[in-house]
């Protein structure tokens, strides 16, 4: 049921064309880049207060004749203004979108002193984020059915809500690259395992301050060759240069806690049932961040259920598959399309 509340036009065409793809290529990002910031200013910006009273930032883009509300739900270390690009493809083939700041991150509250220290107490706390997230500033004023889309650890944040609510009134889910596993190589995963836990134990036996895991620092604006996120140079450019601009932006690497907590919350979300809606993962084949075996057994679990969950791999492609080369983007739009059309959406 969709509040029939008038809605913003931030100035693009109320006819945007059915099919999903870019709107730039990488040779056009930088003429773009003014357009892109235009569309940015005019969407709606502003915190609200979490359950903790943490201010969790959020940013929307009201079509005007929305085909349907795509929440967005970053990953780790990324702010809703990382995604510019991709929002703008969104709302031109005619979706509204809501994008979130996790807690700790982007512009919402940091948690820590140190605020390039990625940290959580909870990851349960991310799910109640979004969850009143969705109840207090997404539902009042929805107007078309909701997807969700999610990237890494944001996928894991979105999935444990749906396994949390069984009403959640989603059409489907698609993960993008999604922490249903966390890359140790080259260590083991047992001996991995067995690290976080007993530095969890010794972090609480010192008095529970939050420290880095070992070889984890504060934030470094490091350069395009060698990066495991993306093949793209322009857009892990842009991406640098907007955390350069903006230091509020920047995040480093993870504390002990945070690590903990997200493999509780990982083997949370593969005990729990299969979820009942079609959902879409997409996978990059050469990412060294994620477990991509991992998301093979959640695959495995839910093609028993009547509902379709797909996985589709995208061959040669690093974590950022929505920030990836324009050939990789491409099939990513490709697969979404795809998805949202077999949704009826």
């Amino acid at each position: 049921m969709y509040c029939p509340c008038p809605t913003k036009d931030i100035g693009l065409s109320a006819s945007s064309p059915k099919l999903l793809n870019a709107s730039f290529s990488e040779q056009q990002l930088a003429q773009a880049q003014p357009e892109l910031q235009n569309f940015w200013q005019q969407g709606q910006h502003q915190f609200f207060s979490s359950f903790d009273q943490t201010r969790i930032w959020y940013s929307s883009f009201r079509h005007p004749s929305p085909r349907a509300e795509i929440v967005l739900s970053p990953g780790r270390i990324e702010a809703a203004q990382k995604y510019q690009e991709f929002s703008f493809d969104l709302y031109q083939a005619g979706f509204t979108v809501h994008l979130i700041d996790h807690r700790g991150q982007g512009l919402s509250d940091r948690i820590n002193a140190d605020r390039h220290l990625g940290d959580v107490a909870d990851f349960q706390h991310y799910v109640k984020d979004f969850a009143l997230w969705l109840e207090q500033q997404i539902r009042p004023l929805q107007q078309a059915p909701l997807l969700g889309l999610a990237h890494s650890m944001g996928c894991a944040i979105l999935c444990r809500y749906l396994q949390q609510h069984t009403e959640h009134g989603f059409s489907g889910a698609v993960y993008c690259s999604p922490m249903f596993g966390i890359q140790s190589q080259p260590v083991p995963k047992w001996i991995a395992l067995a690290l976080v836990r007993l530095l969890h134990k010794l972090n609480k036996l010192t008095g529970g301050k939050s420290r880095y895991f070992p070889g984890q620092k504060p934030y470094q604006d490091k350069a395009f060759a060698g990066n495991h996120l993306t093949h793209s140079p322009v857009r892990y450019q842009l991406f640098r240069q907007l955390y350069q601009d903006v230091p509020h932006l920047q995040l480093g690497g993870v504390s002990c806690r945070w690590l903990y907590q997200s493999l509780q919350a990982i083997e949370a979300l593969h005990k729990a049932p299969a979820l009942s809606l079609p959902q879409l993962l997409l996978q990059a084949t050469e990412d060294p961040v994620v477990d991509n075996q991992m998301q093979q057994l959640y695959l495995k679990k839910h093609q028993q259920q009547a509902l379709p969950c797909e996985l589709i791999a995208i061959p040669g492609a690093l974590h950022e598959i929505i920030f990836e080369s324009d050939p990789l983007r491409h099939q990513l739009f490709s697969a979404l399309d795809r998805f949202v059309l077999q949704l009826g959406l």
